[in-house]
C-alpha cells in the first residue's frame, strides 16, 4: 500500500500578502509552496500543463458567507487545488457547520490535516483508492477521483519519474565520464526517461 502523498502540505503561520477587499487569489504564491506545488486534495503536480491550479475555500465561501465568520482571504482557509477537485467540491459541505468538517462517513478533512493520509492510499499503478467511509464519500461524492482515475495515475507516474530522473543525474554527477558506473547509470536514465515520454504522451491524449 503507497501513502497518497510523499510529503503532507503544511500552511505557514504568516503568508507574504495582506490582501485587501476579497482578493484571496493573492494568497496563491504562498499556497503553492506551502502545497508542493500539487493540488491539496488529489496530490497531482502543476507542472504538466493539464489544468489551472486554483485557491480553494476549504469551507466554501457560499456557505460562511451567510455568517460572517470567515473572511474571504484567511489563509488557514484556503486550499491550493487543481480546477478538477475545486469544481467537483464546488459548495459541498454535508456539516453545514464552519467547526465541524464531518461527521464520519460524510464530509471533508483539511488536507494540511495529517488525519487526510488515513483515508486513502495509492495502488502499485498510482490510482487512489478510499480505506474509511469517509475517504469513501471524499472519493466519490466529492471530488470524484473514481471518474478520474487515468488522468490521476498518468499525473503520479510522471511525478514519480521525474523524481527517478533527477535523483540519478545527480548520482551520475558523482562518477567518472567513461567509468562503468557512469555508463551504468546513464543507461538507467535512458531507460526512465523513455518510460516519462510515453507517459507524456499517453497524458496529452488523455486531456486533448
Amino acid at each position: 500500500m503507497i501513502p497518497l502523498r510523499a510529503k503532507p502540505p503544511k500552511r505557514r503561520a504568516i503568508p507574504n500578502k495582506v490582501p485587501t477587499g476579497e482578493s484571496w487569489s493573492e494568497h496563491k504564491p504562498d499556497l503553492k509552496e506551502d502545497f508542493n506545488s500539487c493540488c491539496g486534495y488529489c496530490d497531482s503536480f502543476d507542472g504538466y500543463r493539464h489544468t489551472y491550479f486554483e485557491v480553494d475555500h476549504f469551507v466554501p465561501k457560499d456557505f460562511f458567507q451567510h455568517n460572517g465568520n470567515i473572511s474571504l482571504t484567511q489563509y488557514s482557509n484556503l486550499v491550493y487545488s487543481c480546477k478538477f477537485c475545486n469544481n467537483a467540491k464546488r459548495a459541498k459541505w454535508p456539516t453545514q457547520s464552519e467547526t465541524m468538517f464531518n461527521n464520519g462517513i460524510e464530509g471533508f478533512i483539511d488536507p494540511c490535516d495529517t488525519e487526510y493520509d488515513k483515508h486513502f492510499y495509492r495502488t502499485d499503478d498510482g490510482g487512489i483508492m478510499w480505506s474509511t467511509d469517509l475517504g469513501k464519500w471524499m472519493f466519490s461524492q466529492a471530488f470524484k477521483f473514481d471518474e478520474r482515475q487515468q488522468g490521476i495515475k498518468i499525473l503520479w507516474n510522471l511525478s514519480r519519474l521525474e523524481q527517478i530522473i533527477n535523483a540519478l543525474t545527480v548520482i551520475l554527477g558523482t562518477y567518472n565520464d567513461g567509468s562503468k558506473d557512469y555508463g551504468d547509470i546513464k543507461i538507467k536514465i535512458g531507460d526512465y526517461c523513455f518510460e516519462y515520454f510515453k507517459f507524456h504522451q499517453e497524458l496529452i491524449k488523455y486531456y486533448n
